[in-house]
């Protein structure tokens, strides 16, 4: 059995889902600032479905699928690690916490945190939106726990996988530091807090993809001999993995 999986293609239609998701969420910041000539039931419905700051809707769906997806190939690069004998619990610990990631996306298990944060810090500016101080230092942790095994991956992984952390985080809490230092001033209701946190999961969604890439790249150039053929081996297209 040959299953091809052409990563390049799969990067392209993941960022064009992206763009559709972020488009529909501007239109209903657009139907929030405006909603003259509309129902205002239809209205609810559609920022609702739409909003990328709302719970349970499409994009935070499709935000959860991605990091889900993440989670099964880390495990599965797990597997094939264990069989080589290399860094098999990094990759076990990493798929773990994509698999919780997930969870939070889908349950804002962050949110529960906001209030007791802020009560303990008594935060302000930057900090403003607090729940992600324990998550930063969660970061700042797992960095350093993961360093040697970061600096064993080929270089060019190495590289997807710092892009990735860098779009994900940057939105997850550089974004959110922004926001909420916004928010404290202005408050959540203006239209300038609305294109931030849309800008916020535009870049927490391109890391979710670009690392799915990433992952899938790292299992080419990884697990080459790792195959179950029923047919002659033919020769290799471009952008294809073989699994």
């Amino acid at each position: 059995m040959k299953l091809k999986v052409r990563k390049a293609k799969i990067l392209r239609n993941l960022f064009i889902a992206i763009a559709i998701l972020v488009i529909g969420s501007l239109f209903s910041v657009y139907l929030l600032f405006n909603t003259s000539g509309m129902d205002a039931k239809a209205t609810r419905l559609l920022v609702k479905l739409l909003n990328v700051n709302l719970e349970a809707n499409l994009p935070t769906y499709f935000s959860a699928l991605v990091l889900l997806g993440d989670a099964i190939l880390l495990a599965f690069i797990a597997m094939g690690n264990k069989a080589k004998g290399s860094y098999f619990w990094h990759w076990v610990g990493m798929s773990a916490i994509f698999v919780f990631i997930s969870l939070d996306e889908m349950i804002q298990i962050h949110e529960q945190l906001r209030a007791p944060m802020e009560a303990l810090f008594n935060t302000s500016g930057l900090l403003y939106f607090a729940w992600f101080i324990p998550y930063l230092a969660l970061v700042i942790i797992l960095g350093i726990a993961y360093f040697k095994f970061m600096m064993h991956l080929p270089k060019k992984i190495l590289k997807l996988f710092i892009l990735a952390a860098v779009l994900f985080i940057g939105g997850a809490v550089g974004m959110e530091m922004l926001g909420g230092m916004h928010a404290e001033i202005h408050g959540e209701d203006t239209l300038t807090y609305a294109l931030m946190y849309n800008f916020e999961e535009f870049l927490e969604m391109s890391g979710g993809a670009v690392f799915f890439y990433a992952l899938l790249y790292y299992i080419e150039i990884s697990f080459k001999k790792l195959r179950l053929r029923f047919k002659p081996k033919k020769k290799k297209t471009k952008d294809v993995i073989d699994l």
